[in-house]
């Protein structure tokens, strides 16, 4: 028990902490005894400052008090305490088992869950490589067996979102004005997009989006283009399932 006293300390406010102290150990342990004590004195000079004693080495003055000729310093156990102990040991050594297989437990948990994290997320990027280079694949068959009618049917399909739904610009000097509409050409047996906005076009490997960290990627996040990007899947499915003969005709 630690016992806190305020004020100026004697004799009897000591005695007074004691009886404090005995009453509290003795509603929970009737006959108990108190066996050794440390007390730690605050000492002010006449000026009221603090001060301290050392002995000859600079250390703190330590007084000890030895247990009268004949007394115990600390009583001996008896069979009852003893079997107490070792039940609180093997009580205390159960719960510390417990604690360390529960801690085991959560560590194999929390690598089991990072495991199928990684699995999952590893799962994603190969489906979202697979889908980025299967449009890939796709842009490249139309471009070099259609290219005109491709380009003519990717820009029509993009201009229709852009007459339906009139998105705007949101936020910024432009907010409330119309939103740059996106057109593609081909160069050098390659898609180019560009924007009114852009300085120069941007060379694209398919119309919807580019592969980020294992993530597919609009080229822009709004909602026109969202529905561009199905529309233009639709396109894509379309294209691929008809002759090549028949689109290009006139």
């Amino acid at each position: 028990m630690r016992i806190k006293i305020k004020g100026e300390i004697t004799a009897e406010r000591l005695a007074e902490a004691l009886q404090a102290a005995a009453a509290k150990y003795e509603a929970v342990r009737p006959g108990h005894k108190v066996y050794g004590a440390n007390l730690y004195l605050t000492a002010f000079d006449a000026d009221g400052l603090p001060f301290d004693l050392v002995d000859h080495r600079g250390e703190p003055l330590s007084i000890t008090i030895e247990a009268k000729s004949g007394e115990l310093v600390k009583p001996a156990l008896t069979a009852e305490g003893e079997a107490r102990r070792q039940k609180a040991k093997e009580e205390a050594r159960r719960q510390a088992e417990e604690a360390a297989a529960e801690a085991q437990r959560r560590h194999r948990q929390t690598l089991d869950e990072y495991e199928q994290e990684r699995q999952k997320r590893r799962k994603k990027e190969a489906e979202a490589r697979k889908q980025f280079e299967d449009a890939n694949a796709i842009t490249a068959e139309l471009l070099k067996t259609m290219p005109e009618r491709f380009i003519d049917e990717l820009n029509k399909t993009v201009q229709g979102v852009w007459d339906d739904l009139k998105p705007t610009e949101t936020q910024g000097k432009k907010k409330g004005q119309p939103k740059a509409l996106p057109v593609f050409s081909v160069h050098a047996d390659g898609l180019l997009l560009s924007v009114e906005t852009w300085k120069n076009p941007r060379r694209v490997l398919n119309p919807l989006c580019t592969l980020q960290h294992g993530e597919l990627m609009p080229f822009w996040a709004h909602d026109a283009w969202s529905e561009a990007m199905r529309r233009i899947v639709d396109l894509l499915d379309t294209l691929t399932a008809a002759p090549a003969d028949a689109l290009e005709s006139p």
